[in-house]
């Protein structure tokens, strides 16, 4: 199959997967959800997610959209977060999906954030042949710097000025300012404990807990073939695959990224 030929990578990371309901996503019983998605109304941001990527692909006829998430919760069975996205989008916005369809792509083995970006810029290269210009992440607010400074900018070498970022914050139905305030400040810590200050002593996740967490996210023992389909970063990807004993610093300069422009 021969693709119209794209510069530019949206990237759509998924939180959770959709179950085919008649409310179309605005219903919580129709999502898969951790304790900590529930009190900010999270699904409505999954939803709101679609949406917003489906406007940037709309907008720009150099864009390819690729939704990443794989099969990371067991319970629900070996079902793909980023498949019951695309089912969402098709469902939402029919006509769109369908015209739009030679530039929507599913990336299917990331377990965290540094993955989603890495994987799918490793899959525009396996549609394409070679790498992205520019990319746009479309994902919660508060997880902005994580994306564009720690993964994107730091440890992968993407030149800032070629990053794009489409955000949105949690909704909590809390009545008063106070309740308000407290959740966002909460959500602020522990994005902080939790995904910032580990990324900052690790940039690739090579190590524990980031590493042990990747696993968990794994249930169904799924691995993907980037290392093949992508021979100029072969190496790369070998080497922050787990246990490194490099730093992280010393990783970012002993490999060479052929879309990195230092600046």
């Amino acid at each position: 199959m021969n693709f119209i030929k794209k510069q530019k990578l949206i990237v759509l990371p998924c939180h959770s997967i959709w179950t085919p309901g008649p409310t179309l996503g605005e219903l919580r019983d129709e999502w898969a959800l951790a304790s900590f998605q529930l009190d900010g109304n999270d699904h409505l941001c999954f939803k709101e997610h679609v949406i917003k990527s489906i406007l940037e692909l709309k907008h720009d006829n150099q864009a390819v959209l690729i939704i990443s998430g794989g099969q990371t919760k067991e319970d629900s069975g070996p079902i793909l977060e980023s498949l019951s996205y695309f089912q969402l989008g098709s469902a939402l916005a029919p006509q769109d999906w369908e015209f739009y369809s030679d530039s929507i792509f599913l990336e299917e083995y990331a377990r965290d954030s540094f993955e989603n970006v890495l994987f799918l810029i490793c899959r525009f290269y396996e549609i394409f042949q070679y790498y992205p210009s520019e990319i746009t992440v479309v994902g919660f607010e508060f997880k902005r710097q994580r994306f564009i400074e720690q993964h994107l900018h730091q440890a992968l070498k993407f030149p800032r000025h070629r990053i794009h970022y489409v955000g949105n914050n949690p909704n909590p139905s809390y009545n008063n300012k106070e309740d308000r305030y407290r959740y966002f400040k909460d959500l602020d810590v522990s994005e902080a404990r939790h995904a910032r200050e580990l990324f900052e002593k690790d940039w690739y996740g090579c190590h524990d807990p980031l590493l042990t967490k990747k696993t968990s996210r794994n249930p169904f023992r799924r691995s993907h073939g980037y290392s093949i389909s992508n021979p100029s970063i072969s190496s790369f990807l070998t080497a922050i695959a787990s246990n490194n004993e490099l730093d992280s610093e010393e990783i970012r300069r002993a490999y060479d990224l052929p879309w990195a422009i230092e600046n």
